[in-house]
């Protein structure tokens, strides 16, 4: 079985109260992992960028301080990420869909109604995500049946392990989904997730997608000291752990960024042994 994908999210929300209970929610959806919470639009956009926009849904209040919810929309329409807005007032919603966003959500939130969010959100996100990979070229979009895109996609990742190359400096160039050819080192992975037949990998300076097996990435990276596999889903850079507790362990990045992702059972035991 292939595993779940998980949904980058991100609170925005001056709202001490409607934040909690969003965080609450996201927690208990097993799609949504959450990365941070902010009281402004302003914080909020400044993380974008420096995460290289990979944020996959943005819950967004409007009436904030510094950068409310609309000119934060105007700013970051191009992130990539499904808005749902959470407000306690109806009166944005027809400003807020010029902005073409997935929900709007009154306070206060039940949660069913945000799970009705969450799943749009998915949704609209995948579209999004299979048209990027068919205008590429990754994906055929006159393909019938989904037998035949997983074949697809099983040999365009055997094309990109054929691809592969090293260089003197223990640089490995690949190609990601966009057809680009990267050049990868183990000492910038921060974190690497299995997606079926692609990998999504956090760097250093920014995020990538590229068809390749988890059984071939730890064949090119999983002898390498800076990285260690947590999780039959997950591959993290060393020196980016912060801390480990229980099946939990989080990433520090950036200057304040973190994240935190499940260590699998099987790997716990090796991942205890860490000196921090």
């Amino acid at each position: 079985m292939a595993p779940q994908r998980k949904y980058n999210c991100i609170i925005v929300d001056d709202d001490a109260f409607a934040a909690t209970l969003l965080k609450s929610f996201c927690e208990r959806c097993s799609e949504l992992r959450l990365l941070a919470k902010f009281t402004n639009g302003a914080e909020a956009y400044r993380y974008l960028e420096d995460c290289g926009f990979g944020v996959d849904i943005i819950f967004l209040d409007i009436e904030m301080p510094i950068m409310n919810g609309i000119d934060f929309m105007r700013t970051a329409k191009r992130c990539g990420a499904q808005v749902v807005v959470c407000s306690s007032k109806s009166q944005y919603a027809v400003e807020s869909y010029e902005y073409d966003v997935c929900d709007y959500l009154l306070k206060p939130i039940a949660h069913d109604r945000f799970m009705k969010a969450v799943e749009k959100a998915i949704l609209e996100k995948d579209k999004v995500s299979k048209w990027l990979l068919v205008k590429s070229g990754i994906l055929s979009d006159t393909n019938p049946d989904a037998e035949a895109d997983e074949k697809s996609d099983e040999q365009t990742a055997a094309n990109n392990e054929n691809e592969l190359s090293s260089d003197m400096d223990g640089g490995i160039w690949m190609r990601d989904t966009t057809g680009n050819k990267i050049r990868l080192t183990a000492s910038e992975i921060i974190y690497a997730e299995a997606m079926e037949n692609y990998m999504a990998l956090l760097t250093t300076d920014r995020r990538i997608t590229i068809h390749l097996t988890m059984k071939k990435f730890i064949e090119i990276f999983g002898r390498n000291d800076e990285v260690i596999r947590i999780h039959r889903s997950y591959i993290v850079g060393k020196k980016f752990i912060k801390s480990i507790s229980d099946n939990t362990l989080t990433l520090l990045y950036g200057s304040t960024q973190k994240v935190d992702l499940p260590i699998g059972k099987t790997y716990l035991k090796m991942v205890n042994t860490l000196a921090l």
